[in-house]
């Protein structure tokens, strides 16, 4: 009775404490993720280049099946042996700001992301030189054939900021994000909200709703009780163990997808038990990933069974790794660590997260790997493991939940960010700074050419390998799960564990 006798009281305060944006054509998407960067050239997690995408388009991008399509490029072509890419740009384009988009506004980003100072110029590193042809025309002169370039310059990494505002920023250009997109930067109160509004001057089909703010929730039911309210017209994820709740709620719609986010845990190899292959293994075998599915991620997923999902291009199953935990007390034993060792728990404090790791702990505390959990929102979580460098004299002890998805639909992009050992952070996301020469042949056996099939295979021995020298703990595949009310059509969530707002809009 007194929650009924609240209740009200707690609608009436939500209502109240809501921007008056809230009302009409405005929408509210709230998210377990908060916003790292609105500079794509420096962004390194999916959540942030999404909000980037709605602001800032590259010279091509992905639909929702990722897809490769044309953006501000209407065409390319490639010379034979996939070292030269011509893109012919479209024309009448203009910045935000007024700049007009073409050849040179190309070339001032792209010669900023190959300074190589930038979490995504890798992107750029197969590039030997940039040409201007003319005002309307671009070429890429690679190094060596690379057949998944244009992958590349279709990832949200690539995307095109005016260079009027480069130039005014500078590094500031996260906050002062300028694009060519369907909607304008209006505000970024850091652990509050990004607010994007509709460009009235879009090139292309314009925008149908007037504003979309990106709220982070990271506690699910909070979420859902927003949906529920009336305060958010799109929550992702909608916790997959809340479904049932949803289902209920006749103003709701669940959309359930596969993605290609792989789920891991992240061992600093510079920490000398982490670096033993049989402790990594031992980790492996120790961890029972039904569990965690079933409890922490509501079964909303599927088992990782190979280092890249299945979705991905050159994809090769190698089959989950068991749950034995004789087998790792065994393999702990043999290589030095009977009695355990301890460790910090790094996790983003979004509950599914925070679930999943005290799982682990739990799990890994039967083969004496103990420790404390360390949780923080995800921008912050990702500003710790870059802040750990190669040869620290200290190596901080830790295994952290880690996620990616390669969002260039290629499984280059799902294994050098991660596994390089020129990938050490902050550069790239190599945060566990697993070294190994074998490993680094492969990943450039599988740039090095434009064959499709020279690639699988590269790629296929590749995955052999890494799945072997377990330089994660191997976890899951995320199922999407995403809550929407009814009146509310075209967000879409991608396969990526991005989504596409272009064609949002809020009916009667």
């Amino acid at each position: 009775m007194l929650f009924k006798r609240l209740l009200p009281l707690l609608l009436l305060a939500l209502l109240v404490s809501s921007p008056a944006y809230a009302a009409g054509k405005d929408i509210i998407y709230a998210s377990d993720s908060t916003a790292k960067s609105l500079d794509p050239h420096n962004t390194s997690d999916t959540y942030s280049g999404s909000i980037e995408r709605t602001m800032l388009q590259g010279l091509m991008g992905f639909d929702t099946n990722l897809n490769i399509v044309p953006v501000l490029a209407e065409s390319y072509s490639y010379n034979d042996t996939a070292t030269e890419f011509t893109f012919k740009l479209r024309k009448g384009i203009k910045f935000h700001d007024g700049t007009p988009f073409n050849a040179e506004a190309v070339r001032v980003n792209i010669a900023r992301m190959m300074t190589g100072k930038y979490k995504r110029s890798s992107l750029m590193k197969p590039v030997k030189e940039f040409k201007v042809i003319d005002d309307h025309t671009v070429k890429f002169i690679l190094k060596e054939p690379f057949g998944a370039f244009v992958n590349a310059v279709a990832h949200p990494g690539a995307l095109i900021v005016s260079p009027k505002a480069l130039e005014k920023w500078g590094d500031n250009i996260s906050k002062h994000p300028v694009g060519t997109g369907p909607y304008v930067f209006d505000e970024w109160v850091s652990g509050s909200h990004v607010r994007i509004k509709r460009n009235p001057d879009y090139w292309g089909e314009k925008a149908k709703v007037d504003s979309i703010t990106f709220r982070p929730v990271p506690e699910g039911g909070a979420r859902l009780a927003m949906l529920r309210a009336g305060q958010a017209q799109y929550i992702d994820p909608l916790p997959a163990e809340l479904a049932k709740v949803a289902e209920r709620d006749g103003k709701i719609d669940i959309i359930r997808q596969p993605s290609i986010v792989a789920r891991y845990l992240i061992p600093n190899t510079q920490y000398k038990p982490l670096a033993d292959v049989r402790v990594r293994q031992a980790i492996n075998y120790a961890l029972n990933k039904e569990a965690i599915i079933k409890i922490a991620w509501g079964g909303a997923a599927t088992l990782l069974d190979s280092v890249i999902p299945q979705n991905l291009q050159f994809y090769s199953k190698q089959g989950a790794w068991p749950y034995d935990l004789e087998k790792a007390k065994a393999l702990m034993k043999e290589a030095g660590y009977e009695n355990g060792f301890k460790v910090v728990f790094l996790t983003p404090n979004a509950s599914n997260r925070l679930r999943a790791t005290e799982m682990i702990k739990q799990q890994l505390e039967k083969i004496g790997i103990k420790g404390n959990i360390m949780s923080m929102d995800i921008a912050s979580f990702y500003n710790k493991l870059e802040s750990h460098r190669v040869n620290d004299p200290d190596p901080m002890p830790f295994l952290a939940f880690g996620g990616w998805s390669a969002s260039t639909g290629d499984a280059d992009w799902g294994t050098r960010p991660l596994f390089s050992t020129a990938a050490f952070p902050p550069a790239m996301s190599n945060f566990g700074f697993f070294s190994d020469k074998e490993v680094d042949d492969l990943i450039q056996a599988g740039l090095s050419s434009a064959d499709p099939q020279v690639r699988r295979a590269a790629y296929a021995k590749l995955q052999d390998v890494i799945w072997e020298k377990a330089p994660w703990g191997y976890l899951f595949v995320d199922t999407i799960v995403a809550g929407r009310l009814k009146t509310l059509k075209g967000i879409v969530p991608m396969a990526d564990g991005g989504f596409d707002v272009q064609k949002a809009e809020l009916i009667n």
